[in-house]
């Protein structure tokens, strides 16, 4: 009778031994499919950044004032006004 429960229990020790070390290898192997995405996260937010970058940097080239008058005068024919010059005559006697 004692023979008997010890195998029971022996038995029941190793059924957890066996469920515990399934779940650590599914577990590792979570972990390690993890850390591959992190790591194709880390290139591809890397990757973005630098597209952000030249993206950011057409924007302010594009509509920088000098390109907009480029495009003014080439596409749509626009001339650039000369300035007039505004003379002030002041009398003498104001002063």
């Amino acid at each position: 009778m004692l023979e008997k429960k010890a195998f029971i229990i022996f038995l029941v020790l190793n059924l957890i031994f066996i469920t515990v070390s399934v779940y650590k290898v599914i577990l590792s192997w979570e972990i390690q499919q993890l850390y591959v995405n992190y790591n194709n996260l880390k290139i591809e937010h890397e990757t973005l950044k630098e597209y952000n970058l030249k993206l950011t940097t057409q924007y302010y080239i594009e509509n920088s004032p000098s390109n907009i008058e480029k495009k003014a005068k080439e596409i749509l024919g626009m001339e650039k006004k000369k300035s007039k010059k505004i003379i002030i005559e002041v009398d003498s006697n104001e002063r």
